[in-house]
């Protein structure tokens, strides 16, 4: 028996052991995820070619399912190395497959933030690929290092943060490009870039749904994935940040967005979830204790039900995972004319921790897999790129 096979007998005790209401559930959600994967797929040219991974080190063979790094080049504003990691179930086949992409919080790896969740037996389960980019770290030796990050596209906006109070200096990427700030916590190269450059590259090598393509991340992941689904508008089906928002003025897009491109933002869902006591990134926005500057969740949600055309207030709504030791409790805006969802969810914790009992992922993946891109919707073409301007 394979590794990957150990996992999915593993995964399936899991389910039908434990307490009645943790199983009953489980095995509830997962039903629902099987039966929205059944419909339709945009199927990537990798359907055609099943090249194997042999150029990323791994098997000819597509089915035997994929875990490792993988390495690229990115043209930004000057060529630079970048890697994700990456986790493909066995038995892919020809099957147009979705795409969970995981962002790590700062200073975090991508492998670390793979294994610390269960994305990848869930993907062996439910049949997607699920793909962990990694953050770059070039703070310049001899100042104050943050570690890796992801430029979310405040970099030398100084309104978002307080005065003097902050302590980070400019990394080498933001010197180069003459984006320096007070506010700065990260290099400046072009995130937007590095995600299409991966999804294109998966996409040549895989049965990639473009349909399909989801993003989550946490803390400055979560932040990055606000900024993903913004500037990137129709490209992803759904997004899930945990305990990540979008610094003051950003909670509609850089450029207005959700406002200019608010026909393509119609695509996307949105599920957020937030430790009740969170002081790095607080629900209600405002100065935190770091001295950056947060939106409110609720006016961010707020912005994508006008776009949605939903309830105007939110509502409290139901999951299998209500209540338990974190006070689980979620709230929607009903009503949406996209036939999408904009939900958020509290629990009992601070920042970068986690409800208990594995719901993170399960009710990320419940949310997100429930949805698609219209199907006449296809921002790739048939040229399979997507220009980032």
């Amino acid at each position: 028996m394979s590794a990957w096979q150990s996992v999915h007998v593993l995964l399936q005790c899991v389910l039908a052991v434990g307490t009645p209401h943790v199983a009953q559930d489980s095995q509830h959600w997962m039903r629902e995820a099987r039966e929205k994967l059944q419909g339709p797929h945009n199927a990537s040219i990798g359907c055609g070619s099943a090249t194997g991974f042999s150029a990323w080190g791994g098997s000819q063979d597509p089915n035997e399912g994929f875990e490792g790094w993988v390495y690229l080049m990115v043209m930004d504003y000057k060529l630079v190395n970048r890697s994700f990691y990456l986790q493909v179930p066995q038995d892919l086949g020809q099957r147009a497959a979705p795409v969970l992409i995981g962002l790590h919080a700062q200073g975090f790896q991508a492998d670390s933030y793979a294994n610390g969740h269960d994305f990848g037996n869930f993907g062996q389960a439910l049949g997607f690929v699920s793909v962990f980019p990694q953050g770059l770290d070039d703070a310049v030796p001899g100042g104050s290092d943050l570690g890796t990050g992801w430029n979310v596209g405040t970099a030398g906006d100084n309104q978002t943060c307080i005065g003097d109070e902050v302590m980070a200096d400019c990394y080498a990427s933001c010197w180069e490009q003459n984006q320096c700030g007070r506010c700065n916590w990260s290099g400046c190269y072009d995130e937007r870039l590095f995600i299409v450059s991966i999804i294109e590259a998966i996409s040549a090598v895989l049965c990639i749904d473009h349909s399909r393509i989801y993003v989550t991340g946490e803390s400055n992941g979560g932040m990055l994935a606000h900024y993903l689904v913004q500037s990137l508008p129709g490209v992803f089906a759904a997004v899930a940040p945990w305990f990540g928002s979008p610094l003051l003025g950003y909670g509609l897009g850089a450029q207005f967005e959700l406002v200019r491109d608010s026909k393509d933002c119609r695509q996307t869902a949105m599920l957020q979830l937030h430790g009740r006591d969170d002081d790095v990134m607080p629900i209600a926005g405002g100065v935190a204790g770091n001295k950056w500057i947060y939106e409110p969740l609720n006016k961010i949600q707020q912005g994508w039900a006008a776009v949605h055309d939903c309830d105007t207030t939110a509502s409290p709504t139901k999951t299998y995972w209500d209540g338990g030791t974190s006070n689980f409790h979620c709230f929607d805006y009903k009503s949406c004319s996209s036939g999408r969802r904009i939900m958020r969810c509290y629990y009992d914790g601070g920042h970068m921790d986690l409800p208990d009992n594995g719901v993170a992922d399960q009710i990320t993946l419940w949310f997100l897999l429930q949805y698609r891109l219209d199907d006449s919707w296809n921002p790739w073409a048939e040229t399979e790129t997507l220009q980032v301007v």
